[in-house]
């Protein structure tokens, strides 16, 4: 969870790689968050690691840091409440 675009911001001596700068890429061609419409500065990929199309930009989504943490938040199981009997 980079955020590529503070990165291009900051004085560096070193070059960017190539995964800050396909999401960098992704970014700017997709300014908002996919989900609230605010202004994206992470870029998710929706299919886990080590899936070859993992890169396609349509396994992907724009998000803000928010909706970034809640995506990788672990979602919690509901369980039916027993009656006592």
């Amino acid at each position: 969870m980079s955020n590529t675009r503070a990165w291009r911001t900051k004085p560096r001596t070193s070059k960017p790689n190539s995964r800050q700068k396909r999401n960098g890429l992704y970014l700017d061609a997709h300014p908002q968050c996919h989900w609230c419409n605010e202004p994206s500065s992470e870029a998710h990929h929706c299919l886990p690691h080590g899936h070859p199309k993992r890169f396609e930009w349509q396994n992907m989504h724009a998000l803000c840091r928010a909706c970034h943490v809640k995506e990788h938040r672990p979602q919690q199981v509901l369980r039916p409440v027993q009656s006592g009997g």
